[in-house]
């Protein structure tokens, strides 16, 4: 037991075979060349993001000052009431007054083609057939018979 107590478990198993694995310096050299060649094309993106979010800071920036020059437009008749409906709008209600007078004066007609086409009505209920819906037999499916 005391033997147990005193064994160090930290050190490794390692194998007494002798390492004679030797890397393919061809492959090695490949490698390299690949991770510079993206490390490269990643220096490249970035350098073209950057100049990118430059064109668009200069372009907000120009909006921006644009907006400040137009934001006193010229007013043709400074006594107007900016509430005031467009010629658009005007046009637009005017129509709508003229189709609801326009039902108005037609009502009556509209009355007499509806009142036409309901059904006359009559004081004696129209008879009623109690008698049970004819007994449907299924088809059978599946092979029939030849004669």
């Amino acid at each position: 037991m005391a033997d147990s107590e005193n064994v160090d478990t930290t050190q490794q198993v390692t194998s007494k075979i002798p390492v004679t694995k030797i890397k393919n310096p061809k492959r090695v050299a490949a490698g390299k060349a690949a991770a510079e060649k993206t490390r490269q094309a990643r220096e490249e993106q970035n350098k073209k993001i950057a100049e990118a979010e430059i064109v668009l800071a200069e372009e907000r920036l120009r909006k921006a000052r644009e907006a400040e020059t137009v934001k006193t437009p010229a007013v043709e008749n400074p006594a107007a009431d900016p509430q005031a409906l467009t010629t658009t709008q005007w046009l637009s209600v005017i129509s709508i007054i003229i189709l609801l007078v326009g039902v108005y004066y037609k009502r009556e007609e509209i009355k007499r083609v509806f009142a036409q086409k309901s059904p006359p009505k009559s004081s004696t209920p129209t008879p009623v057939d109690f008698r049970p819906p004819p007994v449907k037999t299924p088809r059978k499916g599946g092979i029939w018979l030849m004669d």
